[in-house]
């Protein structure tokens, strides 16, 4: 069971994510490459999340490889089973990746095991859940954001692809214009992308299927 945050909620670990950092993202094909997420869709490990007025927060999810980009996103809901595991090709070919690059440092939390020490959590408190738990850990989220108006998002060890490290960015958090699209590539059009994406399901007996 994952506890709640407590209030007031305790002093936190901050570091800087430097001006120049590079991330990667899986997304739908009709928002832009650095835009955010208004709470629409399915539940993630810290989204959809609300201000304290009740309104949408919105979210943005990156990760530090492709591989990472794409376990978080397309083979995040891939069951931990041995043996021949399926993704359908339609899931895959809707999305479009970009990489967005950072033109000023932004100033995260890390969910790594010394920093939750601190909170007096593990990462099997917040990090390493399923996903019956993420009604619960999105509110850590809130609570994050609530408690240092300095910080503009969370970084973690991927659970699906360590050791790469994944983001969320709050968009009240990070200047406009922070971010520069570096690439954008449709997963429909581009066989190079499609055959990178086919590899990294096989690594985990993962097939792409009609």
């Amino acid at each position: 069971m994952i506890p709640p945050p407590p209030s007031p909620f305790p002093a936190f670990n901050t570091q800087p994510l430097k001006a120049g950092a590079q991330v990667f993202r899986f997304h739908d094909r009709n928002l832009e490459g650095a835009a955010y997420n208004p709470c629409l869709g399915g539940p993630t490990r810290f989204a959809p999340l609300s201000l304290a007025t009740g309104e949408c927060l919105p979210t943005l999810y990156a990760a530090t490889s492709l591989e990472a980009a794409a376990w978080e996103s397309l083979f995040h809901d891939v069951p931990h089973v041995s043996g021949p595991k399926f993704v359908r090709l339609r899931k895959v070919t809707a999305k479009v990746l970009s990489v967005i690059e950072l033109a000023e440092d932004v100033v995260v939390a890390p969910l790594h095991a010394p920093d939750l020490h601190r909170l007096g959590l593990e990462k099997t408190d917040l990090v390493e859940t399923p996903p019956t738990t993420y009604a619960a850990t999105a509110r850590w989220a809130e609570a994050f954001h609530r408690a240092d108006p300095a910080i503009g998002g969370l970084r973690w060890t991927s659970r699906r692809c360590d050791p790469d490290l994944a983001f969320l960015f709050f968009e009240d958090r990070v200047p406009r214009g922070a971010w520069r699209v570096v690439a954008r590539t449709d997963v429909s059009t581009s066989s190079d992308l499609f055959e990178k994406i086919r590899q990294i399901g096989r690594r985990a007996d993962i097939t792409l299927s009609i």
